[in-house]
């Protein structure tokens, strides 16, 4: 069944269009900050069918970096992941922007450190109607209910072809690291469940609304940690 499995998620990655030269891998190496030649070997060229991959290795899409995600990738986007029982590549890259809109919120804007508790009481995992395959197929939605004030957020983005753009790279091994061949291992009922807060969070939901109502919205917190150049589901010693 295992091995069934992991067919199925290769046969569902396609050959990489581009990222095959060195040159073109030095632009992701330079995205990630790992230009030092030391580091240069952790990141290669994908290809499929995919090969066995040594511990630690993981198939990652380039356009998750454009989106706020780096090596080593923060314990919360991590638990974040662990939480909705998802792999990393079950993601759109929308998505992966969302988790580091709110990270950067929460850091930056309110001066709280991001729990998986407050994003769920934001958003909600919801499955693309048109997917053909696992790869991409699961999205964060902000919740539809008008007591939730939360930033105004971009709207459905498309991102075309991304699936088609990935490399090889090496990082700490990691379960939620593995390419998926099926669904996420929890059940749609959890997916939407809310989560009762603590009583210490309530002044963060305050803030949130303060900042909601006086007109900060998601494109100013993505142009501010742009600005500062902080990958914000990046791990970091400190907020």
């Amino acid at each position: 069944l295992l091995l069934c499995a992991a067919v199925v998620a290769m046969a569902s990655l396609g050959h990489p269009e581009r990222f095959q030269s060195e040159g073109a891998l030095n632009l992701v190496r330079n995205l990630l900050g790992w230009s030092a030649p030391v580091l240069a070997g952790r990141i290669h060229a994908g290809a499929t069918p995919l090969g066995d991959l040594a511990t630690g290795e993981f198939v990652l899409f380039v356009s998750y970096l454009s989106c706020g995600l780096a090596l080593p990738i923060s314990p919360f986007f991590l638990l974040l992941l662990e939480e909705f029982g998802l792999q990393l590549q079950h993601l759109t890259p929308h998505s992966i922007l969302q988790a580091a809109i709110f990270v950067h919120l929460c850091e930056m804007f309110v001066g709280v450190a991001p729990c998986t508790s407050l994003f769920r009481h934001f958003f909600v995992l919801v499955k693309s109607g048109k997917a053909r395959d696992h790869l991409g197929a699961y999205y964060f939605q902000t919740r539809p209910d008008s007591a939730v004030a939360y930033i105004s957020t971009f709207g459905g983005a498309r991102w075309e072809n991304w699936r088609g753009d990935w490399v090889i790279a090496s990082a700490e091994a990691n379960d939620r690291l593995a390419l998926p061949s099926n669904g996420p291992a929890l059940d749609r009922k959890h997916w939407r469940t809310k989560p009762s807060l603590s009583p210490e969070l309530l002044p963060v939901l305050d803030r949130i609304k303060t900042l909601a109502t006086g007109g900060l919205t998601s494109m100013h917190v993505v142009g501010d940690f742009l600005k500062r150049r902080v990958m914000p589901l990046q791990r970091r010693s400190r907020l």
